[in-house]
């Protein structure tokens, strides 16, 4: 009888983050089953993007977010989402009551303009601990059986997954952090 197999595809940062992982997940057993790692052949499945379109065929609405053109409305929004985030809702609505339609905060009268969608997403990235650098890419939903939204890309995680981490390198705080005297990595002489 062939034995069953499970398969599953990791994409990692840059190749050397993904060399250091496999060589520290090979032939480890996890729940019983001895992992057995490869490097893809061909390209690699895209499962988010698999997920997000099989969605599609079942009905289920998709929201790509996208940052606005305009630097200075995009900063206007982010700013507004943060302080919703933090304050809540009853803030948004002071904004409205006080703002015209046609002015700087029109996003918020015109609900699923690509401004108002980013801006729906980005008080939610806030509250969720994602800061104006640095958010979340995956797609999700907010609420069960809701829409699928699919957030814009993020500069900095890409600039932050390509620098290297300290994942299975041996990585040892400074002695003088520590307050102690250094001890012998494994394979030194002691």
């Amino acid at each position: 009888q062939p034995s069953e197999k499970t398969c599953g595809f990791v994409s990692m940062g840059d190749v050397e983050s993904a060399q250091r992982a496999k060589e520290a997940l090979q032939d480890r057993e996890v729940e019983t089953v001895e992992l057995v790692i490869d490097w893809a052949r061909g390209p690699v499945p895209m499962q988010a993007e698999e997920d997000f379109t099989r969605s599609a065929k079942f009905g289920c609405r998709h929201v790509g977010v996208e940052p606005p053109i305009d630097k200075r409305l995009r900063r206007v929004i982010d700013r507004l989402a943060k302080y919703v985030a933090q304050e809540g809702h009853p803030f948004e609505q002071v904004v409205m009551e006080r703002e015209s339609p046609d002015g700087i905060f029109s996003f918020l009268f015109k609900h699923d303009s690509l401004e108002n969608l980013y801006y729906r997403w980005r008080t939610f990235a806030f509250s969720q601990g994602d800061n104006f650098k640095v958010w979340k890419t995956e797609t999700f939903r907010i609420s069960e059986g809701g829409a699928w939204w699919r957030p814009p890309p993020c500069d900095a995680a890409v600039e932050r997954k390509s620098r290297s981490t300290n994942f299975s390198s041996g990585f040892r705080p400074p002695q003088s952090a520590l307050g102690a005297s250094p001890s012998p990595t494994p394979g030194e002489a002691g």
